[in-house]
């Protein structure tokens, strides 16, 4: 199996590629055992590669750890075209290095265990969500009579007085008018 990121091989024996799409959803149960959940979108499709890097191909980690600290325009990191037979199955064609990438040192053979994540950029529900028009917001009116105005009982400029509080300013005026 290749892997190949903007066309430069990642090499190295025993490559393994697992993809995984992640599908949120949310719990509606509450308190009971029901077992409602609603869908609330998929997640970027990630995929995790293992291979072994010999001690003596070093250049080759070397290259890998420049693909992985790679970046473009502004510091952003840096988005590869992907060929690689289960990500085209999965249908991912760009991705980018998250979470961590790790070299460990084998117990038995002269070699390094290297293990990364990529993870899907411009995925189809990304592209479809971009193009959806944007819901309109609906202002929600309750029944019944609109509640009397209580700008009267309140100071010009001053916070919002309750019915008691109302009260008690008219008291407080009438004993000390304002000047």
């Amino acid at each position: 199996m290749t892997l190949l990121l903007d066309g430069q091989k990642v090499r190295g024996k025993s490559l393994k590629v697992t993809a995984n799409l992640r599908i949120e959803s949310k719990d509606l149960s509450g308190q009971t055992s029901n077992t409602d959940s609603s869908h609330t979108g998929f997640k970027p499709k990630a995929l995790t590669v293992s291979l072994l890097i010999p001690y003596r191909d070093r250049a080759n980690l070397t290259d890998l750890m420049r693909l992985a600290e790679g970046t473009g325009a502004g510091g952003a990191l840096k988005i590869y075209r992907l060929v690689n037979d289960t990500a085209e199955a999965f249908g991912v064609r760009q991705v980018q290095f998250s979470d961590n990438i790790s070299a460990r040192e084998d117990d038995s053979l002269s070699a390094w265990r290297v293990q990364f994540t990529l993870t899907e950029k411009l995925s189809n529900p990304e592209r479809v969500e971009t193009r959806r028009p944007a819901s309109q917001v609906q202002q929600q009116i309750g029944a019944g009579s609109e509640v009397a105005d209580a700008s009267a009982e309140r100071a010009p400029g001053g916070p919002e007085l309750s019915g008691f509080e109302g009260l008690l300013k008219r008291v407080d005026d009438y004993l000390a008018p304002p000047l």
